[in-house]
């Protein structure tokens, strides 16, 4: 005996055109569940992403980002779209497919200045997916990481993370930025780059002494309990600073002195990284 499998596309295709939006709302949400099986729903798809009815366009666009690349031209256009929701599906969907989405590298820059947050955020997230694919998203990022989107701000530092090396130059310039929240966000995306980023050393040894109040005259003992939460973008910064050293590791040995001052900083903060970074850099 054969056993035939009905196949659902043809009746979600006609329900996506139902004069129901319920209807219309349920297709998309179905054919979002059979992700790249409904490859062939592509076109219909990208028709119903501009449906009057809100939930009928959202659900259409996350269909799209789950069927993926056969959605690629789609999914880019999308990204321009008048509902925010639409925008946001894209650029996550345009994160899921990798290394293809260096071609529309333009469109990403331009969407980290998107009105809505949670989209711009994406667009860092997907820039810093593709490593150092997105080298020339550099400047782009920087921008972002200046903004006053906090969210948007770490992750554009976490992005240039990710970029590497080729982000290194602009992140150490932005060290000695006259904003401390700036200088915080390159520190610590300097730190997050690792052992490779041992040429930032110098530069974040000056981050330790930006903007610190005296020296307390001798190490105090390090509390038992958490300390408070950081009060200043200064206290930040010069804790990113001691942070990333000890990520460099011994590369940054030659922070050594500087550490072994900052066991003096008045932050509890700041001595809690510097002693850390101490063990991790050898000194």
């Amino acid at each position: 005996m054969i056993s035939t499998t009905h196949d659902p596309l043809p009746d979600l295709l006609r329900s996506l055109r139902s004069s129901s939006s319920d209807v219309r709302c349920r297709a998309a949400k179905s054919l979002s569940r059979l992700g790249k099986l409904a490859a062939d729903a592509v076109a219909a798809l990208a028709h119903a992403v501009n449906d009057p009815e809100a939930d009928v366009r959202e659900a259409a666009a996350q269909a799209l980002g789950q069927i993926g690349l056969e959605a690629f031209p789609h999914l880019v256009a999308m990204c321009s779209h008048h509902d925010k929701y639409v925008r946001r599906h894209a650029v996550w969907a345009l994160g899921k497919i990798g290394p293809a989405a260096t071609a529309v590298l333009p469109v990403l820059c331009r969407t980290l200045k998107d009105v809505d947050p949670r989209t711009a955020s994406g667009a860092a997230q997907t820039l810093g997916g593709l490593g150092e694919g997105a080298a020339q998203a550099v400047p782009m990022l920087i921008e972002a990481m200046r903004g006053t989107n906090i969210v948007l701000c770490r992750l554009a530092a976490k992005a240039l993370s990710e970029i590497g090396l080729p982000a290194l130059p602009a992140l150490i310039e932005h060290l000695r930025h006259s904003d401390p929240f700036v200088r915080g966000e390159a520190a610590l995306a300097v730190g997050w780059i690792g052992p490779p980023a041992s040429e930032a050393t110098v530069h974040l040894i000056e981050s330790l002494h930006l903007s610190r109040p005296p020296l307390l005259d001798k190490e105090p003992p390090i509390g038992g309990s958490a300390p408070a939460a950081i009060a200043t973008p200064d206290e930040a910064g010069r804790t990113n600073a001691a942070v990333a050293l000890g990520r460099i590791g011994p590369a940054a040995r030659m922070a050594a002195t500087a550490l072994k001052h900052s066991l003096r900083d008045p932050s509890e903060h700041v001595r809690i990284a510097a002693k850390l970074a101490l063990r991790q850099v050898g000194g």
